[in-house]
C-alpha cells in the first residue's frame, strides 16, 4: 500500500491497539483480511502509519503473538482485562516522542487523509481526539505523553473508561476535541462480530 502524504513537521510515535480478546468476533481481529488486497488488518494499519512518517511504530498486543510487522515494537498491557486503557498506558510509556498517534486495529475504513488531518490539527502543540454524536472517539487520537498521569491514576483506582480521562485532559488544555464531519462518520465503523464482515 503506497500512499502519497505530506509528513508532519514534528516527530511523533504511532501505535496500533491490537490487544483485545476479540471474543465477539471469535478470532483475532488483527489478522482479518481486508479488501481488495487481502492484507490483514494489522498490516493495513501499520502501512497507514508508516506512510505518515513516523519513525517509532508500536503495537499494543497480546503476549506471545507474532503480528508480522517487523519494524514495530510490541508492548503488552501492564494491567490485564482493563480494555484499551491499559493498552494506551503501555503505548504512552514506551513511546519515544511526546506525541502519539493511536488507532484501533479493527477500523478497516480509517484513512491516511483523515489521520493526516488529525496530525495537522495537532501541529505538535496539543493532543487531539475526534468528537462525534456518541462522544469522544478515543481509539483514533493524538495523545500527549503527559496524560500518563491521568491514565495511571485511573488504572490504580479501577476506573477503566477513557471518556472521563479525555474530558479531564481537555479541561487541562492537554487535548482538544476535533468535531467529526458527517462525511467522516463511516471511518469509525469497526469490525466486532462476523456479521460486520458481511455488511
Amino acid at each position: 500500500m503506497h500512499l502519497a502524504t505530506t509528513q508532519p513537521d514534528f516527530p511523533f510515535s504511532a501505535a496500533i491497539l491490537a490487544g483485545g480478546r476479540s471474543s465477539r468476533m471469535g478470532r483475532d481481529k488483527a489478522f482479518l483480511p481486508t479488501s481488495p488486497d487481502g492484507l490483514p488488518l494489522i498490516a493495513r494499519q501499520a502501512s497507514l502509519l508508516r506512510n505518515l512518517g513516523t519513525d517509532d511504530l508500536l503495537i499494543s498486543g497480546q503476549a506471545g503473538i507474532d503480528y508480522g510487522v517487523t519494524d514495530a515494537r510490541v508492548v503488552n498491557d501492564t494491567v490485564a482485562d482493563c480494555g484499551p486503557l491499559s493498552g494506551i498506558s503501555a503505548i504512552l510509556s514506551a513511546a519515544r516522542h511526546p506525541w502519539v498517534l493511536v488507532i484501533a486495529v479493527d477500523l478497516p475504513h480509517i484513512s491516511a487523509t483523515y489521520l493526516k488531518k488529525n496530525l495537522t490539527a495537532c501541529a505538535g502543540r496539543t493532543g487531539l481526539v475526534p468528537l462525534g454524536p456518541s462522544g469522544f472517539e478515543p481509539l483514533v487520537a493524538v495523545y500527549p505523553k503527559k496524560i500518563l498521569s491521568l491514565v495511571h491514576a485511573a488504572l490504580s483506582e479501577g476506573r477503566f473508561s477513557l471518556q472521563p480521562i479525555i474530558q479531564a485532559a481537555v479541561t487541562n488544555d492537554w487535548i482538544r476535541p476535533l468535531p467529526i464531519l458527517e462525511s467522516e462518520l463511516t471511518l469509525f465503523t469497526n469490525w466486532n462480530t462476523p456479521e460486520d464482515l458481511r455488511g
